[in-house]
């Protein structure tokens, strides 16, 4: 197409709106009809991008309308551009509906090591306006003050949350470590295989209050040779049996940076990873969800430091999350 078109800082978005359309539709009639434009208006504004952008976007003929190599390119670079635009509008105007919103997350111990801390963080950055507050929870105590509405979103590790009103989602995902006593004929290794740890003693925390825990558990015991027994517990008395006996506790990598004094993590080779997700009333949005989400998904990812497993994760969860 001859001429110099205008500065392409001065493209209106209207103009690339319709020619997605007509892209997606290969009709400038349909095209119209879902933007509400006559067929007319819809050429002219496709003639005014061709102009603008000084190239041809498409081969027209009396029954058929298709791309051109230009066009195609078009299309394919400025789907994602669009998509973004249309999501931080939706972001923007919800962040600005909840200004000086609280936002309630409750957790199971395993989220508080490294996951709502780094989010937290993340989220004072895009989401300074947002309060944040946090309660630590059982698992089937998560359930309850989700499905009731005491918290806004519950967050946790193996969650296993049923329900036609319970949304969920997975935020991330992160290693499992072996923790043991001082005393442990393992403690000393600093790294060990999963087999290894077969011989002796599994802990787990009770399935009548961590179902999720207590299942994950039983799956990594399960493939195991031969297959260890495993011991339902609370965190208090699990301590205590890992310093007098030679059990075995499985933990979030993370974990490491917390572990009480005497007790010893142990990276595992090759380890399986735990499912972090996060979970909602159906019946209420939390405030700010995707934002909530987004950085909740950013702090997951675990980058795995050699030698030094789960050092990164220094942060204690601050009194209002």
């Amino acid at each position: 197409m001859a001429g110099a078109g205008p500065d392409d800082d001065l493209i209106d978005i209207r103009l690339l709106k319709t020619f997605m359309a007509v892209a997606q539709e290969l009709s400038f009639t349909r095209a119209g009809a879902r933007l509400y434009l006559t067929q007319q208006a819809v050429s002219s504004q496709v003639r005014s991008l061709e102009t603008c952008l000084n190239v041809q976007l498409f081969r027209r003929t009396t029954r058929n309308v298709h791309l051109t190599r230009a066009g195609k390119l078009l299309q394919e670079r400025m789907q994602p551009v669009l998509q973004a635009m249309e999501e931080a509008i939706i972001d923007a105007r919800e962040v600005s509906a909840h200004h000086g919103s609280i936002l309630v997350v409750g957790h199971t111990a395993s989220a508080g090591h490294r996951l709502l801390p780094r989010a937290a963080g993340l989220l004072s950055r895009v989401a300074p306006e947002l309060q944040l507050r946090s309660e630590q929870h059982t698992e089937l105590g998560l359930r309850s003050a989700v499905a009731e509405g005491r918290v806004h979103l519950g967050v946790g590790l193996e969650l296993t949350f049923r329900g036609s009103r319970i949304a969920s989602q997975e935020v991330g995902r992160e290693p499992w470590c072996a923790v043991v006593g001082p005393q442990h004929p393992l403690a000393a290794r600093g790294r060990v295989a999963g087999a290894e740890l077969a011989g002796y003693e599994w802990l787990s925390w009770p399935r009548s209050s961590h179902p999720g825990h207590w299942r994950a558990v039983h799956r990594l015991a399960s493939t195991a040779v031969p297959p260890p027994v495993v011991t339902e517990t609370w965190l208090s008395i699990a301590h205590a049996r890992l310093t007098t006996t030679e059990a075995v506790m499985l933990q979030p990598l993370s974990y490491t940076a917390h572990a009480p004094q005497g007790l010893v993590p142990l990276e595992l080779e090759d380890a399986p990873a735990g499912q972090f997700s996060a979970v909602w009333s159906t019946l209420t949005t939390p405030p700010c969800l995707n934002q909530v989400l987004s950085a909740l998904a950013k702090a997951a990812e675990y980058p795995r430091a050699p030698g030094a497993p789960g050092r990164r994760a220094q942060e204690p969860v601050p009194a209002h999350w």
